[in-house]
């Protein structure tokens, strides 16, 4: 799978996760440590419109205050239909992109944004009790990934959690979970 259309999946996801969020369930605590699902996404939501702007010339930190509001879907389908398309313009996939964690070949930092969104959204999706599953072949993309880099500078900058042991047998979504630190 091409990293383009996994982002789709992600946000085929996120929506799915996001799309009839009560203020109760905003408030229930998220798989991330100390965070309430409208922070966690306010968090994620933050990170793709860091992304999408990233590729189009501008900075942005991941820090972009209340872009989720009392509806999390309709701000998770502007921001996947902007993110999406960033990631699909000419040259977006060439050089170089900076962000307040580092600087990365393109490709690598399109597979970081997959992995914010894919991840987020199994929080949402878990913590509110629905079908908390990542697409297996997107887990696969991530999977790759994540083991082809030194996880301790995440972990230092705080976005991973310490390796939480999971079976070699066990689907590849929760390996990569328990890779960058939750309980599957």
């Amino acid at each position: 799978m091409d990293p383009v259309t996994a982002l789709e999946r992600a946000y085929e996801s996120m929506a799915r996760a996001t799309a009839d969020l009560d203020a109760a369930q905003m408030a229930a605590p998220s798989q991330c440590d100390g965070w309430d699902i409208k922070t966690m996404l306010n968090h994620a939501f933050g990170a793709g419109w860091m992304f999408t702007l990233v590729n189009q010339g501008q900075a942005l930190g991941e820090d972009s205050g209340d872009l989720v509001g009392t509806d999390a879907a309709r701000a998770c389908g502007e921001l996947a239909a902007a993110n999406i398309a960033a990631w699909k313009t000419e040259g977006a996939l060439e050089g170089d992109r900076t962000y307040p964690f580092g600087s990365f070949p393109a490709p690598g930092a399109l597979l970081i944004n997959v992995g914010e969104i894919a991840v987020h959204a199994w929080d949402v999706a878990k913590s509110t009790g629905q079908d908390a599953s990542i697409d297996p072949q997107v887990a696969e993309l991530l999977w790759d990934f994540y083991n082809s880099l030194p996880l301790e500078a995440f972990r230092e900058h705080g976005a991973f959690g310490p390796v939480v042991p999971v079976p070699e047998s066990a689907p590849v979504a929760d390996r990569v979970l328990g890779l960058i630190g939750f309980q599957p």
